[in-house]
């Protein structure tokens, strides 16, 4: 086992300059990783009747994503993110009775990613995938001084897509991007939107 090892690691030490010297960074191919901050705000038919009948509701919340991808020419790439898009949450009282209602999704998407360069490292973009989405569900309610609670997951798979606009300088990438989630659950949509900056880097 031990000269197993040996034998593993003075391999590694003589391919590594031979791939070193292989390996040249170009900006139109190639891996890069990042991660963004950004504002989602959702749109959903139960929550508008809720704010309608005096709930109070909060339909937005800041959203993180970490994203990789693989650039094949400077036209063409794919992509997967995980993405945290928030809680979103809507309360309400009458009398003694009290009511609160928390959601909150995440999800990992994959993407093909088009992109358009312009000019200077200054590129735009489009991008068509699918989002495998979680929703954690939390409501309680207070009715005639008893006491109720209940926790429910929901999870599914639903196409999302985005635009944007990228520039680069030095193997850093500036991102500044727009999302459509179009989550369907049990015959009701869950749209939500997110407005993102991000920070990458090309390897």
């Amino acid at each position: 086992m031990k000269r197993l090892i040996a034998t593993a690691a003075l391999a590694g030490l003589v391919a590594s300059p031979a791939f070193a010297q292989s390996y040249q960074y170009s900006p139109a191919e190639g891996p890069y990783l990042g991660a963004g901050i950004g504002h989602a705000s959702m749109d959903n038919d139960g929550l508008d009747w809720l704010d309608r009948n005096g709930f109070n509701t909060d339909d937005s919340d800041t959203a993180y994503k970490l994203f990789a991808g693989y650039q094949f020419n400077p036209n063409f790439a794919v992509e997967a993110n995980y993405v945290d898009l928030g809680d979103f949450s809507a309360s309400g009282a009458a009398g003694g009775d009290s009511a609160n209602l928390k959601l909150g999704v995440d999800g990992f998407t994959a993407a093909l990613v088009g992109k358009l360069p312009i000019q200077n490292g200054f590129s735009v973009h489009g991008k068509l995938g699918m989002v495998a989405w979680d929703a954690d569900i939390d409501g309680n309610a207070t009715v005639n001084g008893t006491y109720y609670r209940e926790s429910t997951g929901e999870d599914g798979t639903d196409p999302y897509y985005g635009i944007g606009a990228e520039y680069e300088i030095d193997r850093i990438m500036m991102r500044a991007e727009y999302e459509r989630y179009d989550i369907s659950e049990s015959g009701e949509d869950f749209e939500i939107d997110l407005v993102s900056a991000s920070l990458g880097y090309r390897f």
